[in-house]
């Protein structure tokens, strides 16, 4: 699989995302905590998937997952939120998940979505 950049706050959560896709073949991990971070990391190191929460304590992570973008291009994106209703912007083409999430499912949508790298 690929480098993946998960977007979360909850260093627990965010820990936990980490363990399951490096165990479903993701070769590298960065985690980022802020909309400005995700931004800094993903240019410095960029992601094959981004992995994102909606709600962050400063800024939010679909405004992280656009700025990305328009610097990188296309990357497959999956939010994991509790917010689904709060998720702006979003393309049809991004995949949701609403938290509490089960774990298989995590893992498959992941599979899914992993560019072969």
């Amino acid at each position: 699989m690929c480098h993946v950049l998960i977007i979360e706050d909850d260093w627990l959560l965010s820990d936990h995302i980490a363990q399951l896709i490096e165990t479903a073949g993701a070769t590298s991990v960065d985690i980022a905590g802020t909309e400005d971070e995700a931004v800094t990391v993903a240019l410095d190191h960029p992601p094959a998937i981004i992995i994102s929460d909606v709600n962050l304590p400063q800024g939010t992570g679909p405004l992280a997952v656009q700025r990305i973008l328009a610097t990188l291009g296309t990357i497959p994106v999956l939010f994991v939120t509790g917010s689904p209703d709060v998720c702006e912007p979003r393309s049809d083409a991004m995949r949701m998940l609403v938290k509490p999430v089960d774990d298989r499912l995590l893992v498959s949508t992941f599979q899914t979505i992993a560019p072969a790298c």
